[in-house]
């Protein structure tokens, strides 16, 4: 019994890990495309023009991603023979660009890659 349960803790872990690392190989290659697709526009990190772009690319994704989840809420919803009364629903809220940053990271691997996100603190002048 205890090697069983030893088993499928060991085996959820790896399940984790396997996961976290494949996220976070995602994370990075999105970043090396934003990259090369931001230097092609001819923008460089970390002028200004560059962080705009990534974060255009960056919002872009976002905004696409709470579309489809729209649609999806939309499907599982089944019509109903008299209307429901309005129901306020999310907005979307674009990317606050005094909060977006981007900073070059080298990862194991050697390479460098510029990270961008939203931060809860406003970027620095």
């Amino acid at each position: 019994m205890r090697q069983a349960f030893a088993f499928a803790l060991l085996l959820g872990l790896a399940a984790c890990a396997s996961y976290d690392a494949r996220q976070h190989a995602d994370v990075l290659q999105t970043a090396l495309h934003d990259d090369q697709t931001c230097r092609q526009q001819g923008a460089k990190f970390p002028d200004d023009r560059y962080l705009s772009c990534r974060l255009q690319l960056q919002d872009d994704r976002l905004h696409q991603d709470w579309l489809n989840l729209q649609l999806m809420r939309q499907s599982q919803e089944q019509p109903n023979v008299v209307p429901a009364p309005y129901t306020p629903r999310e907005f979307y809220r674009p990317l606050d660009p005094a909060h977006f940053v981007c900073n070059l990271v080298t990862e194991e691997d050697k390479r460098d890659y510029i990270l961008c996100d939203e931060t809860d603190e406003p970027q620095k002048p």
